[in-house]
Formats: structure tokens, sequence, C-alpha cells
């Protein structure tokens, strides 16, 4: 009996404490809810975010110029005179007066051949002059001695016309002599060979010492550099709108091709230093190509001051300009931006806010934008920041002097073709837009 009543004593305890610690789990668990609410119940109520700052923009004017209508051409450079030079005279080479490359100057004396067989030739001739001229002497005075005789009846008129037929021969005999000796004069001065023009000689083909023949043998070629030509291919639709435009059929002014003004640029991308004039265009149309070939002149001086001078066979984009359009609306070019939805520009209006506009773009002349529809003079673009702005919000305006600046390059940049009208011009498509 009493180990039966200390079993149910032990349950009777163990069940009391875990009913004090259900009791003591609970309390705890309050504890940490009452805790957690008066946490919460003493966190203060969230303040307003602050209002962003309006993003910070550059901007410049829309600005008003006189544009050039401005055609873009491939040409290559050609040279106005390339000739062989080859000697008249048939001799030992004895000198030659060049630096191989060099410009030389007209008359400037370029190869000696040995003028020795010909400077004996002329004396030749001159001694056969001499001969003749005293054999003319003699034949006169017989012709008139016999002419007297026959008059006294002493002389025969057999004899006086041998005299008259000897004399006559003389007198052809001078003048053959006298055509040698000019002969002889100018195979004298053939041994000297000089430049025709003014040029850039080549490489020799021949040295001192060898024998050259007349007439066939090449000693070396001499270039013309200045001036020099550019050709350049026109299309039959580009033809058709150049003539419309030099007619003055949409300008206005009539334009003679002597007139029209064309500028290259370098392979640097640099403009050449000098402006040139079409000179020649075909008056046929190749069919293979379907263009017709268009030909300018223009200087191409060879001094220090000009060390970037065309050469021959060399390719060059070439600028026709064919007129002017004035009161064009100019833009920066990075203030153009291209979009799904077109090629836009922002405007920031008079409140500072901003307006998103889309624009009719024409050529670009001098790192601007012709913009024909869609802007207005005087209104203000974003040239800088065009990524953090859109449409409706406000900005904080940094004017951008750097963007408005007249750059350094001239109009000869400019790709695009010229409009139906000289008042708008479609757009150009050649440089990529920022």
């Amino acid at each position: 009996m009493s180990k039966v009543f200390e079993i149910t004593s032990v349950d009777a305890t163990l069940t009391t404490l875990q009913r004090v610690c259900e009791r003591l789990r609970r309390a705890a668990m309050c504890a940490v809810i009452v805790i957690l609410a008066a946490t919460l119940g003493c966190e203060s109520k969230p303040t307003a975010k602050p209002k962003p700052t309006p993003p910070i923009v550059s901007v410049a004017e829309v600005s008003q110029a006189t544009v050039p209508i401005i055609y873009p051409f491939s040409g290559t450079v050609q040279a106005v005179k390339y000739i062989d030079i080859i000697p008249r005279v048939t001799g030992y080479i004895t000198e030659r007066k060049f630096v191989e490359g060099s410009i030389v100057k007209q008359d400037q004396l370029l190869y000696v051949i040995d003028p020795r067989p010909f400077k004996a030739a002329l004396d030749s001739a001159q001694a056969d002059l001499t001969r003749s001229e005293a054999q003319l002497t003699l034949w006169t005075g017989e012709v008139k001695r016999y002419t007297d005789l026959a008059k006294q009846g002493a002389g025969s008129e057999q004899q006086k016309e041998e005299a008259v037929a000897k004399e006559a021969e003389t007198k052809a005999n001078i003048e053959q002599d006298k055509a040698n000796i000019e002969t002889a004069k100018l195979n004298l001065e053939y041994t000297n060979l000089t430049a025709p023009f003014e040029g850039r000689i080549q490489n020799t083909k021949r040295n001192i010492g060898q024998l050259v023949d007349a007439e066939s043998t090449v000693l070396t070629s001499l270039v013309q550099i200045d001036p020099i030509y550019v050709e350049f291919k026109v299309t039959r639709n580009e033809l058709f709108e150049m003539q419309s435009l030099t007619s003055g059929e949409l300008t206005g002014k009539k334009t003679d091709i002597a007139n029209i003004k064309f500028k290259v640029t370098l392979p640097n991308g640099k403009e050449y230093g000098h402006e040139g004039t079409l000179d020649y265009m075909s008056s046929e149309i190749d069919p293979a190509t379907d263009t017709l070939m268009v030909r300018g002149v223009i200087a191409n001086p060879e001094d220090k001051s000009n060390s970037e001078s065309l050469i021959s066979g060399q390719y060059v984009p070439v600028q026709v300009i064919l007129g002017e359009t004035p009161n064009s609306l100019l833009v920066p070019k990075a203030a153009l931006v291209e979009s799904q939805l077109g090629e836009q520009i922002y405007v920031v209006n008079s409140s500072n806010e901003v307006e998103i506009r889309t624009v009719t773009v024409g050529t670009l002349y001098r790192e601007q934008y012709v913009i024909t529809s869609g802007l207005k003079l005087g209104e203000t673009v974003i040239v800088e920041g065009t990524q953090k702005v859109r449409a409706g919000m406000k900005v904080n305006i940094a004017t951008a002097d750097a963007a408005t600046s007249e750059p350094s390059e001239p109009a000869g940049k400019s790709t695009a073709k010229p409009p139906a009208t000289p008042a708008e011009k479609p757009a150009a498509p050649a440089e990529p837009k920022s």
C-alpha cells in the first residue's frame, strides 16, 4: 500500500509541475505581446519624402542663317596633263638634271644627250652653205660674162645657158644648205630635254651612259598637279535636280556651270583649303551605269604652306554647292533625338517645362541641323541632358556655350540632298544623328 501511494504522489507532483510550466509559458508570451504592442505604439509617424530637384540641362536657342544647297558625290582626282618624256634624237645620255619625284619648273633642263655629233653636223652644214655661196658668186659672174659676149657675137648661146643653169642650181643648193643648218640646229637643241610645263617628275627609266632612240625611248613621265581635275558621276535623277536648281526654276537665280563651286574633303576629315569650279559636263549618259561624268578643276599648289596636296588617282568626297536657302532654322546636332515616333527635339518653354516636338530635319550644316518644321526661331532646345527629362518636367537651365558656338569646320560636311523647294529640304540620312 505504501508503494502505491508513493507512485500516485509522484504522478500528481509531475502533473502539477507541467501545469505551472504551461502557465509560465503563457505569461511569457503575453509579456512579449505587450512589449511589441508598446513598441509599435511608440513608433513615430513616417515623414513625407522631399520633392526631387529638377535636373540640370544645357540648352541652345534655335538660330537662323543662310544655308548652302549642297550635293555630295564620290570623286576621283585626275591629273590635267600626264606625258612621257621621249627624246627627238638618238644618242647617249650624258647628264640627268632633276631629282626623281620632285617638282620641276617649265623649261627646266631634265636630260642632256651627247651633243658632239650634232654640233659636228651643224658645222658641216654651215660649211656646205659657205661653199655654195662661193659657187653662186662664180656662176653669177659667168652668166654676166657670157651674156656680154653673146651681145658682142663672141660667145655661144649654149655656154650662156649652161652658166644660167649652174647659177640656178647653186641657188637651190644654198637653200638646201640653209635647211640643213636649221635641221642641225634643231637636233643640237634636242640634245637638251626640258620640261614642257610645271609638274611632278617621275622616276627615270634611263640613266647616264645609256643609248636612247629618237621618238621611241621613254625616259620618264611628267604630271601636272596644279591645277588638278576632280571627276565624279551624277545619276540621272541628280542631274535633273541639279539642272532645276541651276536653271533658276527653284531658286529664282540662274547659274552657269562655270560658276558652280565645289569643295573636297581630305582623308583626315578636314576640308581641303581651296575651292574649285565645274568646267565640264558630259553630253551623254552611260547606259551601263545610268550616270553622267562631271569634272571640276581646283587649285593644288605644292609648297610648304600646303602639305595636304591632292594626288592623281586619289578618292575624295565632293560637295557641289548649287545655291543657298536663306532664313533656315538651325539647331545643334546634339539636340536631335531618334525615337520610335521619329526625330524629336526637347524644347524648354517659358515656365522651364519640357516639351517634346517631332520635327522634320534637313541638311547638316557646320554641325547644326536645318529644321524645316516643328520649331520656331528663338525657341530653347536641350542639347545635353535629354536622357534625364520627360515631357512636362521642370528643369534647371545651364547655357551650353560650346553647343551654340560656331564650329571650325565649314559647309563641306553637309551630306543631304537639296529640297524640292529651296525652303524645304529632305532629311540627310548620310550622317548619323546623336
